[in-house]
């Protein structure tokens, strides 16, 4: 809780002291917007051979993203930072880590965004302000975007993005989906490559989102962004990395029914997880991106326990794990070595008790 200055003595200061109130603001903002000149806090970073995902919120698609859980998600490694996906809810949630010491703007080195939509997008104007205003002195910053939102972007925000921008734009694509770009990059020590996403993202357009696979010293994570699961998918993954030590899957929705038509309006669903836990032998699998009917603490648990029971049975190693706002992964080689939850919500205590008493982490 920050506390309030009493400043009922400046009602009768004379104006010599206001004056130089005013010029002392002058010259700390003249400061602030030379280059280099935003002041970072200190920051602890992962250990090196790790990687951590610090997820911006759990929830998305509409209803989620309209109750406030869409922010996407942090990779981090010794050296490196990546936003990804930053939806609505990031730059609140990082202005939330921030103040407990746990982010620093200074470190973002990239920002990618798999698709446009706004849960996994209309966050990005203000992140993009934060990462470069907190640049060092000749430091390019990238954005990383599939073949829409790169054309879309470089237009609607030339200031950023533009000829003589300030952000570097790369545009990410895979031979199998529709738009140009490139298959991979490198962002200091982590590589990015796109993989294929079936999505609609608009009218006409349902090959051209993607998804991602961060490639590091501490393994493979796939993210699946928002797709439908197909064989061909599970191939190209697997040419990528045949067993990622995680994947962060994008599979709420149950459908328990098998309505027909649901499949491509839930993305993932619940029985797609063992068909990719079978195919990739993922140590874990973490569900994310929980629309608001399926936001349920007590639904989240409900299906990680159903789900951890059928791979059991199946005698497959994968460990099925929910997720909440906050949620901080560390992974290295061997697994996943640490974890906690740094931002609270409603499922943030259930979600710790899973993690600790059925995942065994």
């Amino acid at each position: 809780m920050h506390s309030t200055p009493d400043v009922t003595h400046l009602y009768t200061a004379p104006d010599e002291e206001l004056v130089a109130i005013l010029a002392a603001a002058d010259a700390a903002d003249i400061a602030m917007h030379c280059p280099g000149g935003a002041r970072a806090p200190h920051l602890t970073r992962p250990a090196s051979g790790t990687c951590e995902v610090l997820l911006l919120g759990a929830l998305g698609c509409r209803y989620g993203m309209l109750s406030g859980g869409a922010g996407g998600h942090l990779v981090r490694t010794a050296a490196t930072t990546v936003l990804v996906d930053p939806g609505p809810a990031a730059l609140g949630m990082m202005l939330q880590l921030t103040e407990h010491g746990l982010f620093s703007w200074s470190e973002l080195d990239a920002i990618a965004v798999t698709h446009l939509h706004p849960d996994h997008y209309a966050g990005l104007i203000p992140c993009l302000e934060g990462m470069v205003s907190y640049a060092a002195t000749g430091d390019r910053k990238l954005l990383l975007a599939n073949p829409t939102a790169t054309e879309r972007f470089a237009a609607f925000s030339p200031y950023h993005l533009g000829p003589g921008g300030l952000v570097d734009l790369v545009t990410l694509a895979h031979p199998a989906t529709d738009g140009r770009g490139r298959t991979s990059v490198r962002v200091g020590d982590i590589t990015l490559h796109a993989v294929p996403a079936l999505h609609t993202e608009e009218a006409g357009r349902t090959r051209s989102a993607i998804g991602l696979i961060y490639e590091s010293t501490a393994g493979h994570i796939w993210y699946t962004s928002d797709t439908n699961l197909t064989d061909a998918l599970l191939g190209q993954v697997a040419a990528i990395c045949p067993t990622p030590t995680m994947v962060i899957a994008h599979a709420d929705a149950s459908n328990i029914d098998q309505t027909p038509g649901r499949t491509e309006a839930c993305h993932l669903e619940t029985r797609d997880v063992p068909i990719i836990a079978a195919a990739l032998q993922s140590p874990y699998v973490l569900i994310q991106h929980y629309d608001a009917a399926y936001s349920a603490t007590e639904y989240r648990i409900a299906q990680a326990v159903w789900l951890q029971r059928q791979l059991d049975r199946s005698d497959l190693p994968t460990r099925v794990l929910p997720s909440a706002s906050g949620l901080r992964l560390t992974l290295a080689v061997e697994g996943i070595i640490d974890y906690s939850i740094v931002l609270g919500s409603d499922a943030a205590s259930a979600v710790a008790d899973y993690l600790q008493k059925q995942a065994r982490l």
